[in-house]
């Protein structure tokens, strides 16, 4: 018996050899070991090592009389049945970033459809998908991308002949909102405006947010045992999502937030509303129950203010800019602002905010090159 290139020699045949699925894999050919018939079967190892590399190898279509061909298909999970796996190794999620995961892959299971095996979706399939459905978004797509290629990952571990076929499918590009704050004159002008026509619990909610630069899924998540009075300081250890429900922070990381006096102000007016209930600091003056989400802030006294005075509309979230660039503004230590605003450290303070970091220079740095360039001309 002889050897060469995955191919065995036997006395009237020739069997090939081949990694399949983690398991060695050999196979009679019904050929006389003739030099033509060994360079045929090396021919044929070949090509089964470079479909099983790029998940198009069929088994059972290869070698129909093998006892291994039924026995490969009932091994392979079918897509749906990935999914759900790598769905339960992320139930420590937030439930709404797993409400938003389980959409992402309905998608895909209806454009590759449920029971198709999962080393039967390719490369191809993927891009046209990619490329061809009408996105809403970049950012969209991206999104439903990301729990795709966590299941194919998953799978990759346990299929170790499964090649990745999101392989070289990239992100799209999506222009990336830079913040839009308000100047100190707009934010003064809504706040007097939400003091004259609504309920002052809203006016208590948005200029905490102003003077604060908490997300506003951690400010309708605060309660009063989270305000220490006496330094002045909330603590930030939870957030809310959009269904309501508490989550841990962004950044996984709980920061105390210095609370300038108007801040204090405004949670000793709030006091009166919420102090003797065994619930959130700030409510929905109309219903008496914590916020359940930004939305109806948004919606009910945000926009209506913003139109009213003529100015431009954008996120309430904007608070939280507004609040970042009047620091940077004033001069504040930019590490300081980035620990208020719970970021690791200054970096992205500085990619994101940069514009208004120069300005507050106020020319400082120019007028030291002046000096030089006067000095050496």
């Amino acid at each position: 018996m002889g050897r060469a290139r995955g191919v065995e020699l036997r006395d009237k045949s020739i069997r090939v050899v081949f990694i399949w699925q983690g398991k060695q894999r050999r196979e009679k050919l019904d050929l006389m070991p003739t030099p033509a018939n060994i360079k045929y079967a090396e021919r044929l190892v070949a090509e089964i090592k470079l479909k099983i590399s790029v998940g198009t190898f069929d088994y059972a279509l290869t070698f129909p009389n093998s006892p291994h061909a039924a026995e490969s298909l009932t091994d392979i999970p079918t897509f749906a049945a990935s999914c759900a796996l790598w769905l339960e190794t992320k139930g420590r999620l937030a439930a709404a970033t797993l409400s938003q995961y389980k959409n992402a892959l309905e998608f895909w299971k209806v454009k590759f459809g449920p029971e198709t095996r999962i080393d039967q979706i390719t490369h191809g399939k993927i891009a046209a998908i990619v490329g061809g459905h009408p996105w809403p978004s970049a950012k969209l797509c991206n999104n439903y991308l990301i729990p795709l290629r966590g299941t194919f990952i998953l799978a990759g571990r346990d299929m170790r002949e499964l090649v990745n076929p999101l392989d070289g499918i990239n992100n799209s590009r999506h222009q990336k909102t830079p913040p839009d704050p308000l100047t100190i004159a707009e934010m003064e002008r809504v706040l007097a405006d939400m003091i004259e026509r609504y309920p002052l619990q809203i006016a208590n909610y948005f200029i905490f947010a102003f003077l604060t630069g908490m997300r506003p899924e951690e400010i309708i998540a605060l309660r009063w045992d989270d305000i220490d009075w006496n330094n002045r300081t909330t603590r930030v250890e939870r957030a809310k999502t959009f269904k309501g429900q508490f989550k841990d922070l962004k950044t996984s990381e709980v920061r105390d937030v210095d609370l300038v006096d108007r801040a204090i102000n405004a949670l000793q007016a709030q006091k009166a509303f919420t102090s003797l209930k065994s619930a959130e600091i700030f409510e929905n003056p109309v219903t008496g129950r914590p916020w359940h989400d930004e939305r109806s802030q948004r919606d009910h006294y945000w926009k209506p203010s913003l139109n009213k005075l003529g100015i431009r509309a954008r996120r309430a979230y904007q608070t939280r800019h507004t609040y970042a660039t009047t620091a940077l503004m004033a001069g504040v230590n930019p590490a300081y602002i980035a620990r208020q605003l719970g970021h690791a450290n200054a970096k992205m303070l500085f990619t994101v905010y940069a514009k208004w970091i120069d300005a507050a220079d106020r020319g400082r740095e120019k007028a030291k090159m002046e000096a030089v360039l006067r000095f050496h001309s």
